[in-house]
C-alpha cells in the first residue's frame, strides 16, 4: 500500500513528523561528532547543546505521539482481573485521574517556560544557553507542548472511548471520522 504524502496527513501527524526529524538529526549530529572528535581529532564543541535540546523535544512530543497511538506501557493487571461495570468503572476513574495529572504537568511545565523569560517582577529576562547562546525557552516549550498534546488526546479518549459522549465511525478513506450528535465533523 502506498501512501501519499500530503500537508493533511503532515499536519494530521505533526507529532510523528516532529519526533521523527528530531531523532534523525540528533542521530546524524552525535555521530558526525564522535567521526570528527576521535578519528579528525577535533570535536563539534556546538553538538551536545543542539542535542540536548533536539532529544527533549524528542522525547516530550514523541511521548504525545505514544499516548495518542496507545503505545505507553500499562500495568492493567487488576483491571484485567475485574469485570462488567467494577472494570469499567475503574477504566473511567484512572482516565479522570489520567487527565488531571496531564492538565497539572502542562500548567508546571508552562510555568516554567514561562519563568525562563520572565523575571519575578514581569520584566523579559531570557534565559541564554552556554555556547550558542540560543534562549532556553525554546527547549523548555517542548515539555508543555508535549504535555498539552497529551491532555488534549486525553481528553478526545475520555469523550470517546470511556464516555461515549463523541462517537468514532469508520471513515471511507480508512481513517476514522468523530460524529458528534448524529452529523459528522
Amino acid at each position: 500500500m502506498k501512501i501519499k504524502l500530503s500537508p493533511k496527513l503532515i499536519l494530521k501527524n505533526l507529532d510523528a513528523a516532529i519526533t521523527c526529524i528530531t531523532l534523525t538529526i540528533c542521530v546524524i549530529l552525535v555521530n558526525a561528532n564522535v567521526i570528527m572528535r576521535y578519528i579528525l581529532n577535533n570535536p563539534i564543541h556546538w553538538s551536545e547543546e543542539i542535542v540536548t535540546s533536539l532529544f527533549v523535544w524528542t522525547v516530550f512530543i514523541g511521548s504525545a505521539y505514544a499516548y495518542r497511538k496507545h503505545s505507553h506501557l500499562g500495568v492493567d493487571i487488576v483491571v484485567n482481573l475485574m469485570r462488567g461495570k467494577s472494570r469499567e468503572a475503574v477504566q473511567n476513574v484512572i482516565a479522570v485521574v489520567e487527565l488531571l495529572v496531564l492538565i497539572m504537568l502542562t500548567v508546571i511545565s508552562a510555568q516554567y517556560v514561562y519563568h525562563l523569560i520572565y523575571s519575578p517582577t514581569g520584566a523579559v529576562k531570557v534565559v541564554l544557553t552556554e555556547m550558542l547562546r540560543l534562549p532556553k525557552w525554546w527547549t523548555g516549550i517542548a515539555v508543555p507542548l508535549g504535555f498539552g498534546l497529551s491532555t488534549v488526546y486525553s481528553v478526545y479518549f475520555l469523550l470517546t472511548e470511556r464516555l461515549h459522549i463523541i462517537k468514532k465511525k469508520p471513515a471511507s478513506d480508512g481513517g476514522l471520522k468523530v460524529e458528534q450528535g448524529g452529523n459528522a465533523v
